[in-house]
């Protein structure tokens, strides 16, 4: 069994920093500038100082994410060896998406780069200043290359290259995204697989957030069909490999005449029970709420590791991961919704409240 005793106590002493469901309450209507005086009295304060070349909302925000990163790369800190190695597999999520926002961003199709900067998360090996290096090079390729060589697993850097040789034929950035988002999955979900008892709690969440995310994708795909928009997609190439429900129900889902009909074709349960939630969407064909719903349970159920979780293994990092993405997510809340003058009831009604610090 991998050594988590001295991490996971390190984390549940943070655990009562984090912000609890009366200090959002406190903070609900203060404008950004009364948000960030109180972001000094709390482990943010570093942060805000740093953040002081901005101002206004994206100093907030430059503050959150600055704040996430340090944590999480903190959190990393605490950990060696084989405890360490699974840490590292939890956190390498991030390292994907920063591939990907890099990629957005290069290809010219998406932000401007010195939003993508801004946007991007500071943890793993994907930080400046490899990230201007990569935004500055003359093409697209270049900017594949640069990440090559700092991604470790070789059968990643094998997808990214052919996909890359794809991309220069036709074009499709989907397609490109897809190849690093699905090596990524079928890599961490093999390695967890392999891993042993240490890693069941982690290979659980990473099957049930690649279902979902694919249920996500079928849906989309199924509500455009049905619109009778063109859909220049292939489903089976756009859903991700290594979750607990076989593709083909999610391309039965696809093809499926009607909402009823893509119930039917989907499992009754996935790492959580999706029915109820399915049939709200089948009602109200409402899909953001269906994945705002989604989100806030896997959230949820992964924060209450701290009190259900077993406190000797991944389960606590786990939690703690969690639980400061919630607290990113319901900051960033409040600072948008005191620019657009959003009413405080409104705002209470979509935060993340955190269980009790029991």
């Amino acid at each position: 069994m991998s050594d988590f005793a001295y991490g996971n106590t390190r984390l549940h002493a943070r655990r009562a920093a984090l912000l609890d469901a009366a200090d959002y309450e406190r903070l609900l209507g203060d404008d950004v500038d009364a948000l960030l005086a109180a972001l000094e009295r709390t482990p943010y304060a570093p942060d805000v100082e740093r953040a002081g070349d901005q101002t206004g909302l994206r100093r907030l925000h430059k503050t959150i994410r600055a704040h996430l990163g340090r944590s999480l790369e903190e959190m990393r800190g605490f950990y060696a060896d084989r405890a360490r190695e699974l840490v590292n597999l939890m956190l390498s999520r991030f390292d994907v998406e920063n591939v990907v926002l890099m990629l957005r961003a290069r290809a010219g199709t998406q932000r401007p780069a010195d939003e993508a900067l801004a946007s991007l998360l500071p943890v793993g090996w994907l930080v400046e200043p490899l990230a201007s290096e990569i935004l500055r090079g003359p093409e697209l390729a270049g900017a594949v290359d640069l990440i090559l060589r700092r991604i470790p697993d070789t059968e990643q850097t094998g997808a990214l290259r052919t996909a890359l040789g794809e991309f220069e034929r036709t074009g499709n950035l989907a397609a490109l995204e897809h190849a690093v988002l699905a090596a990524h999955a079928a890599h961490v979900t093999a390695t967890l697989a392999s891993a042993g008892p240490d890693a069941r709690t982690l290979l659980r969440f990473a099957r049930r957030a690649i279902d979902e995310r694919n249920l996500l994708v079928a849906l989309r795909v199924h509500d455009a069909r049905a619109s009778g928009a063109a859909v220049d997609m292939v489903p089976e190439r756009a859903l991700l490999p290594g979750g607990s429900v076989p593709l083909a129900r999610f391309v039965a889902a696809v093809r499926a005449p009607a909402p009823a009909a893509v119930i039917s074709a989907l499992p009754r349960s996935a790492g959580s029970d999706w029915q109820a939630s399915l049939e709200r969407w089948a009602r109200s064909g409402d899909l953001p709420a269906l994945e705002r719903e989604l989100e806030r349970r896997r959230i949820a159920d992964a924060a209450a590791l701290f009190r259900m979780g077993d406190p000797l293994t991944l389960d606590v990092p786990i939690a703690f991961t969690a639980a400061k993405q919630t607290e990113a997510r319901n900051l960033r809340l409040l600072g948008e919704a005191s620019v657009r003058g959003i009413h405080p009831e409104v705002v209470r009604r979509e935060l993340l409240m955190p269980e009790a610090r029991a």
